[in-house]
């Protein structure tokens, strides 16, 4: 993979929209539609689609035929949502090796997420990104804010200790967090019970310590509940922590203080995600499979046994793209654009317009097809559409759907308030939210107790958007994890 320069092809789109004889609404829509190709890496089938429904509704003209068609080209250069393990070798020595890397466009650097989600900051005064450091709030009980200090809990964010500042992927689980270097190296603190740092030890840690195996080509990390997973450059899958949800994947139940790898002999693993005590994966042919515990059916594989190996997820699906695991529910989206949610469905998170249990896939209300992230929280689900509006659904405790209300629940998707229509990327976590928009702020809404939502203050919830203290507008990922109450993010 090469840098692409598309500032030619998007300066040419532009002009054209501009000069139609078309209703703004329809020149809006076209330039959201650009948008989404540009900047969120939506779909180039879902694209194309949106683009000849939206011509059939206006009279036709060769202008608007090549802004589909200019459209579609710019698509499809930013539409590959996966990485595969050749992708991942292919990097060039100047990008990042790994699940972040940047592609310049426009003078902007882009960065892109094992999952497929684009989110654009400002480029720094030389024009390019400096290295992220990494920041956290909320509970720190266990360590897992990873300051270095005392187990003391923070209502706005502070820096991860150890002084790095290549930090290119973070995650948080129950009471620890992981992350990943530019280096290749894989990092955990906070709460070691069962070995879920993956140190070697069961030591708690308050500072960043190296997850054991000496492997220098982790390309993506995911802290959960009790355990914690990783992919390396070569498509393997490898996990740690407490195995007695059989959650680990390696055929046992055993706790392992140190990385082992996934059962099944794949290498084409290129995206993972652990939720309270079972794991989603993609492989690079757009299956999705699962492993752990089984209660509510979160496995999707249409029964309620808990499997301590990979098993496939029902409905024979190739086209997979993006995974995300709840404490009882998983959701995911494929590359048409559509949601997807199985397992637990109290209060409707699952977002099929009830409350029944699936142990198979079923598809998330509201007929939108341009879905381009998911995140699955403790008893919600949050999403972004490509349109860059962010919705919910799910339990609305604390507020934490966003729309407003204090504790509705929601059985299907509804719009999170504030009119932002820029958000980037989203993370649900336990009874709150947070979400990035393109001006690289932070913000987050929900619950507040112990300075969760890192808006420098605590005890008092949000139903609706706050931003994050500290003014910063370079924030580039953030990570809610489902099951604590502490939040980690990295800044630019």
């Amino acid at each position: 993979m090469s840098n692409i320069n598309k500032s030619s092809l998007v300066t040419q789109i532009q002009t054209i929209i501009n000069g139609l004889t078309v209703a703004t609404e329809t020149k809006q829509r076209l330039i959201y539609l650009l948008k989404a190709a540009q900047n969120v890496g939506a779909n180039a089938t879902t694209i194309s689609t949106q683009l000849q429904t939206l011509i059939t509704t206006v009279a036709t003209s060769e202008a608007l035929e090549e802004v589909a068609m200019l459209i579609n080209a710019l698509a499809v250069m930013t539409s590959d949502r996966t990485l595969t393990v050749a992708d991942i070798a292919a990097l060039p020595t100047t990008a990042t090796p790994g699940s972040v890397y940047f592609v310049e466009s426009e003078g902007y650097p882009y960065i892109r997420r094992i999952n497929g989600t684009w989110i654009m900051i400002e480029p720094s005064s030389q024009g390019a990104l400096a290295s992220p450091n990494a920041y956290a709030w909320g509970l720190n009980n266990g360590g897992q804010i990873g300051d270095g200090g005392e187990t003391t809990y923070r209502e706005s964010p502070v820096s991860v200790a150890g002084g790095f500042t290549d930090w290119v992927q973070i995650s948080t689980g129950g009471l620890h967090s992981a992350g990943l270097r530019a280096n290749g190296t894989a990092w955990s603190w906070g709460y070691n019970g069962f070995g879920r740092l993956g140190d070697g030890t069961t030591t708690d840690r308050s500072s960043p310590v190296l997850i054991a195996g000496g492997f220098t080509d982790w390309v993506q990390v995911s802290a959960g509940g009790v355990n914690a997973a990783a992919i390396r450059a070569n498509g393997t899958a490898w996990s740690w922590g407490w195995g007695g949800g059989s959650q680990i994947g390696d055929g046992t139940t055993a706790n392992k203080s140190s990385p082992v790898l996934v059962a099944g002999g794949f290498t084409d693993w290129i995206q993972i995600d652990v939720g309270a005590n079972h794991t989603t994966a993609l492989r690079a042919n757009g299956t999705a499979w699962v492993w752990g515990w089984n209660v509510s059916g979160q496995l999707g594989d249409n029964t309620t046994t808990t499997r301590s190996s990979p098993v496939s997820v029902v409905g024979g699906f190739t086209d997979w793209v993006q995974v995300s695991s709840g404490p009882l529910h998983t959701t995911a989206l494929r590359a048409n654009g559509t949601a997807w949610a199985w397992g637990q469905n109290s209060y409707g998170r699952l977002g099929d317009s009830t409350i029944t249990t699936r142990s198979s896939p079923v598809s998330v209300v509201g007929g939108f097809t341009d879905w381009v992230q998911i995140s699955a929280g403790y008893s919600h689900t949050a999403a972004l559409r490509a349109n860059g509006t962010a919705w919910a659904w799910g339990r609305g405790i604390h507020g934490c759907l966003g729309d407003g209300q204090s504790n509705s629940s929601r059985s299907s998707p509804v719009s999170v308030v504030g009119g932002f229509t820029d958000w980037v990327q989203i993370s649900a976590g336990n009874f709150r939210t947070f979400a990035l928009r393109t001006n690289g702020t932070a913000w987050a809404w929900g619950n507040n107790y112990f300075g969760r939502l890192g808006d420098g203050t605590g005890g008092t919830y949000q139903s609706s958007p706050v931003s994050v203290v500290g003014g910063f507008t370079d924030w580039v990922q953030v990570s809610a994890d489902t099951t604590g109450g502490h939040t980690a993010a990295l800044r630019a």
